[in-house]
């Protein structure tokens, strides 16, 4: 086996080394290559080895610290593995391993991921009465936390953000939230409200596409209690230069509040604004 390693590698050396371009034909039909293949390995009852790992700790750029496990790598993109936890080949685009079926997040022109870089938005409740506060999200393009804008959508300093073109779109955003403490008797819920200002509307405001609320069931005292992800989606018809912005609160349920909040949590990655133009 030694033997036919030295052997094959002293040949393909020295056949790219006699001129500037050859091709290289391994196995069955030496004397017949495809004339666009640089290298062709051609048998009847063999195949190539991919280079094998036992699982995803053993391909390159792994990193357990870094948020998707990996280091970004661009040098690296198009490197190759087997990969024998999932029994599946693996590709590396730059950024993470994915199985080779598998297209790259860079590739969907379609859509936008936005995140958020901005501070925590506390919304408090007083006997029923609340503000709802547009919520900021950027153009991050971080592929660590999955942001991009292949849409070429614009936000402007309010938050609001421009349609680029005309079509269906699909709108799903996610917002993580935690309470922020205050006293209620009964039930409260964090609303999220996707609003839209149509540029063919005459004389109207800012409507109401879709509003979802997340019940925090059965407050009494809230001191901070567990996370929560207030999520929705759907799908509606933009013109470009359409306007959409994302609103939340809070709002009594049942009972009566005296003093809960929330606090909308936009730095975290669970909070994004998903954005699909539909084909």
């Amino acid at each position: 086996m030694i033997k036919k390693y030295i052997t094959l590698s002293i040949f393909i050396l020295t056949a790219l080394s006699g001129r500037g371009y050859t091709q290289v034909k391994i196995g069955n039909r030496p004397d017949i290559i495809h004339p666009r293949a640089i290298l062709q390995v051609e048998h009847h009852t063999k195949g190539i080895m991919l280079p094998v790992v036992e699982n995803h700790t053993e391909l390159p750029n792994y990193n357990a610290s870094e948020s998707d496990l990996y280091e970004n790598r661009n040098e690296d993109n198009g490197l190759v593995f087997y990969n024998k936890e999932i029994k599946d080949v693996v590709k590396y685009d730059g950024y993470r391993w994915m199985p080779a079926t598998e297209k790259s997040l860079k590739n969907y022109t379609n859509v936008s991921i936005l995140g958020s870089n901005a501070s925590d938005q506390v919304v408090a409740n007083v006997l029923g009465i609340t503000g709802r506060p547009t919520l900021q999200f950027n153009i991050l393009n971080d592929m660590d936390r999955n942001n991009i804008n292949n849409l070429g959508l614009i936000i402007n300093p309010s938050g609001e953000i421009t349609i680029p073109s005309d079509g269906f779109y699909r709108i799903n955003p996610s917002v993580k939230t935690s309470s922020a403490g205050g006293l209620s008797v009964g039930n409260a819920a964090t609303i999220i409200s996707l609003q839209a200002l149509y540029t063919n509307a005459s004389g109207d405001g800012w409507q109401k596409i879709h509003e979802n609320s997340f019940l925090l069931y059965g407050l009494v005292v809230t001191a901070g209690s567990s996370n929560s992800i207030n999520s929705f989606s759907i799908t509606k018809y933009f013109h470009a230069g359409d306007q959409i912005r994302l609103r939340a609160g809070i709002q009594a349920d049942t009972g009566l509040n005296l003093g809960t909040g929330v606090t909308f949590k936009m730095s975290d990655k669970d909070t994004f604004l998903y954005i699909e133009k539909l084909k």
